[in-house]
This record gives structure tokens, sequence and C-alpha cells, in this order.
């Protein structure tokens, strides 16, 4: 894909270096705010989470982490099955529509397929956020159904839960 000023999008890994950068992309891009505990989980085997840089501009992030199938939903423990949850996908405004959000879900997508036990992709999507509904429906994923109250502080509060089988 190609980026606003004609670069190419590139992906690195999050690692230690660099996890101030996807805190400060999350403090612009997202109205709920992750402490301390989430950036740290992001370096653990059970987490996926990616930069993308346009050029030199870092402009976009995406989170992801292994859990239970079903864990989405109830927040219990389903078997052995897993299921990737995805927290954050975000791109900087002015380089929104050129791609860069689906090189960082294509990303995330090709790493679960990787892993024989993930059975699907699942996240959380405020109802009113219509443009990231429409761009996740236009990439295969389906409305599961919606979660009253799941945003605590943000209003309206509610979610739907989307998903995107993969087995």
């Amino acid at each position: 894909m190609v980026g606003m000023d004609g670069g190419q999008v590139e992906l690195c890994d999050v690692d230690l270096a660099n996890i101030p950068k996807v805190r400060n992309l999350n403090a612009v891009l997202f109205p709920v705010r992750y402490g301390g505990p989430f950036y740290k989980n992001l370096l653990q085997p059970t987490h996926f989470a990616k930069l993308a840089y346009v050029g030199p501009a870092c402009v976009g992030t995406i989170t992801c982490r292994k859990q239970p199938l079903g864990f989405a939903e109830s927040g219990a423990v389903v078997g052995a099955q897993q299921e990737m949850y995805m927290m954050t996908l975000g791109v900087l405004a002015p380089y929104r529509r050129l791609g860069v959000a689906r090189v960082l879900l294509d990303s995330a997508l090709a790493a679960a397929i990787q892993d024989p036990t993930i059975r699907r992709v699942a996240l959380h999507v405020q109802i009113d956020n219509d443009d990231a509904l429409r761009f996740y429906h236009k990439h295969g994923f389906m409305t599961s159904h919606m979660v009253e109250g799941y945003y605590k502080l943000l209003d309206p509060p509610h979610a739907y839960l989307l998903e995107y089988p993969l087995r």
C-alpha cells in the first residue's frame, strides 16, 4: 500500500524502545486511556503489536492478544481453542483511507492464520463509530451482537462485538 506522500507502508514490531510511540499514538487516537500494564503486556509472547511507518513518520499501530475462545464475549475460559482479540487499531487522520489500516489489519490476520489454535479474530467497536464499523465490515468482519455498558467512561457506553472467523 502507498502512503499519502507516495512512500510505502512499513511495519515494525513493538519493542521496549518504541513502546512510547504506541503510547503517544494511543493518546491521540483513542478516547480510552491505557495504563502501564497494557504497554508492558505488549512485549509478552501472547501479544501481537506493530507500528506503521510512512517514510520516517510513525502513523499507526495495531495491538492484539491471544486469549481463550469466547473470552471476548463472556470473560470466561471456554476450552483450549483460542481467539486473537484486537485491542487497538488506529491510524493518524492525515493517513487514513490510504491503506495503512489495511496493512496493519492484514498483518494481524496473517499472524492469526499461522496459529492453528486461533479460531477467530474478535474486537469491540463503540456503536456510534460508523467509520470503524464500515472498515471492519468491508474487510470481512461480521457483527456478532451488541454489548451494553461495555465502555464504562464513554458515551454511548455500548459496543458491538465483531468477529472474523478463521476456521
